[in-house]
């Protein structure tokens, strides 16, 4: 059953149909209103010029009717492009792909939207510009830390207290403070529920007077340290996201899949480099993942491991990845790499570009090492694109991430695949929705329409022969 579609999906294809019609009832009329003067007239119009005329007749039609087909492909890809837009949580990059063709309507209608979107952002920008000021203004130093003792803010005048080699946003605070002191005030913090004095104990063995707060709902802390010297610049990194943690990857095994909410699911994104293509032979090196939910990602949240495959690693390979034998030795073998995956993977559904390869592959795994597999519900990128926009030839991953303005970050590495996935399914996921796709299932049927792309990925041994969708069975 084909997934559902919105009505002005219909109404579109109707607009063509009528579109190309006219033209045809257009060609007819001059075809008959030329043989009416010849009739009329009594000229005996030679063959070939009717002949030529009729020819004329059809191509107009072809043409026009492939001028207002591009006309209606350029308006649905600035659709796509604006539900992405819209999604975004970060600010619109300045080298954000064109929203249409140069000199052409769609590109002056994605001009102004893309100038009201700017105009609305920047509004939210300058607040935050004002926020930082504030907190790098302030006389005494301030550290913002996450429950799991990530920075997520700190200001010069902590900085330099703290040293600004130690501290820095996203890592870990207690690469400064001792933990175990750390641990018993962020204890104290709780049970009060009120900002304590404490006296902190750096790694150095100094020591200095502070004030914990708790951070709310928003999990974490703040510290005030003492103030700072004079003259000192008033500078601020922050990073608040980083306090954000998604729901908790649960699935209700009751539901069945077909019903799942699309925009409401947890996603595990996943990548995995290998020694090769062939699932039969090839090993993994390097798992990546990264979890997002809903319309959100998570980054945070994320597995980055090499994996020591136990055979050479093959030069046509490490061209492509990097990986190389030495950068392994050492490393886990996938008996010891699969379980913090595979708790990951527990109560989600993976997402991947051709992810039919890494499962395939995974399972492999498992087989060979005798670990207990068992196929995780899964979403295709490369097969929902392809299902989007039939008519585009290149659904590599680069190339999708240039369409929706992702910026590429350690490409060929499992994580970083993995995160520029995880973009491009979040900007995938606004238009499925759009298109009235709301379940997992929904989503499932509607990849199965990349006919062509399917079939290839089944050839290439990634995929088992079709099963039933509603069990969770991964064909794609």
């Amino acid at each position: 059953m084909p997934a559902p579609r919105k009505p002005g999906s219909a109404r579109k294809a109707f607009v063509r149909l009528l579109v190309f019609l006219g033209l045809l009832l257009l060609a007819a009329s001059i075809i008959m209103a030329v043989y009416a003067v010849d009739f009329h007239a009594g000229i005996s119009l030679p063959q070939g010029v009717l002949l030529g005329l009729l020819v004329a007749g059809i191509g107009a039609i072809w043409i026009g009717f492939m001028i207002v087909d591009h006309h209606f492909d350029e308006l649905e890809r600035l659709r796509g492009l604006l539900l992405v837009v819209a999604g975004r949580d970060e600010p619109l990059a300045p080298d954000w792909p064109a929203l249409g063709e140069p000199g052409r309507e769609a590109e002056a209608l994605g001009g102004a939207a893309r100038r009201a979107i700017l105009a609305q952002r920047e509004l939210g920008g300058r607040t935050d510009e004002k926020l930082a000021a504030v907190v790098a203004a302030a006389a005494e130093g301030l550290l913002v830390m996450t429950e799991a003792g990530l920075v997520s803010l700190v200001n010069e005048a902590a900085l330099t207290v703290l040293g600004a080699e130690a501290v820095a946003v996203g890592t870990s605070v207690y690469a400064a403070l001792e933990r175990d002191h750390m641990v018993d005030i962020e204890h104290r913090v709780r049970q009060t529920g009120e900002a304590v004095e404490a006296e902190l104990l750096l790694v150095d063995g100094r020591r200095i007077e502070a004030l914990m707060a708790p951070l709310g709902d928003h999990g974490g802390f703040v510290i005030s340290l003492p103030h700072r010297e004079p003259g000192r610049r008033n500078l601020v990194q922050h990073d608040l996201t980083l306090h954000d943690s998604p729901p908790p990857a649960r699935i209700d095994p009751n539901t069945p899949p077909h019903d799942w909410p699309l925009d409401e699911l947890p996603i595990l994104v996943f990548d995995s480099e290998t020694t090769g293509l062939d699932v039969a032979i090839a090993r993994i090196i390097s798992l990546g993942a990264v979890r997002s939910h809903g319309h959100r990602l998570y980054p945070r949240i994320n597995l980055d491991s090499l994996i020591d495959p136990g055979i050479p690693i093959p030069p046509q390979s490490i061209a492509i990845h990097g990986i190389t034998d030495r950068m392994v030795a050492g490393a886990p073998e996938f008996a010891a790499g699969w379980p913090p995956l595979a708790e990951m993977i527990e109560g989600t559904v993976v997402v991947g570009h051709s992810i039919g390869f890494d499962l395939a592959i995974l399972k492999a795994e498992c087989d060979r090492q005798g670990l207990a597999w068992k196929t995780p519900p899964a979403l295709d990128t490369a097969l929902i694109y392809s299902a989007l926009y039939p008519k585009e030839k290149d659904i590599g991953l680069e190339s999708l991430a240039a369409r929706f303005g992702v910026e590429i970050e350690g490409r060929h590495t499992a994580l970083g695949d993995a995160l520029v996935t995880a973009e491009v399914w979040i900007a995938l996921l606004a238009q499925l929705i759009d298109r009235g796709v709301a379940t997992y299932g929904a989503a499932r049927e509607f990849s199965m329409d990349a006919r062509v792309l399917l079939a290839q990925q089944r050839q290439a041994g990634w995929l088992p022969a079709a099963r039933n969708e509603n069990k969770g069975i991964v064909d794609g």
